[in-house]
Formats: structure tokens, sequence, C-alpha cells
């Protein structure tokens, strides 16, 4: 796991919009903010796929919701079914004792 970022979510989408609308070069971005080029090219990275989710078509994010929903269901009846045969076990194992 990563360590926590010295930058907040805005100062990162605004080290990306200074380069996106031209303000800055990404070197300039890098010096001022102290970081490494792939560094920022990760920042674009996630502010770009972040862009591409928001502008998704509705039905591409119903179409995912729906498929989340269904994983989530399947999750919790394997979940459901675990619990049934821990149970089965253990009064099984209490009568073996």
């Amino acid at each position: 796991m990563g360590r926590l970022s010295a930058f907040t979510p805005a100062e990162k989408r605004d080290a990306v919009l200074a380069v996106l609308s031209k303000q800055k070069t990404i070197s300039e971005v890098c010096r001022d903010k102290g970081i490494s080029a792939p560094t920022f090219a990760r920042w674009r990275e996630q502010a770009l796929e972040g862009m591409a989710e928001a502008l998704a078509d509705k039905a591409d994010r119903n179409s995912r919701e729906a498929e989340l929903e269904r994983r989530l269901a399947e999750a919790e009846r394997t979940v459901g079914r675990l619990a049934l045969e821990n149970e089965l076990l253990g009064k099984a194992s209490r009568r073996l004792t």
C-alpha cells in the first residue's frame, strides 16, 4: 500500500488543469510542487480516468451498476451459504466431543 499523499485532490486537479489548459508546462508544475514527472503522469491519468467516468453514458453507468449489484448479490449468497455450513459443522463437531 502506498503512502498518504501530501497533496489534496484539489491540488492535484489544479496542477493537471494548469497543464491541460497550457497555463504551465509539466516541468513547471513538477518544479512548483516538488514532484517527479512520473508522479505528475499518474495524476494526469487519474484525472483523465475520472473525467471519462464522469462523462460516461448513463446507460454505461447503469450497466456497470447492474453488474456490481449482481456480483454483490452473488457474494452475499456465498457468505450466507458459508455461514450456514460453518454453523452445521460447529454443531456436528460439538456432538462428536
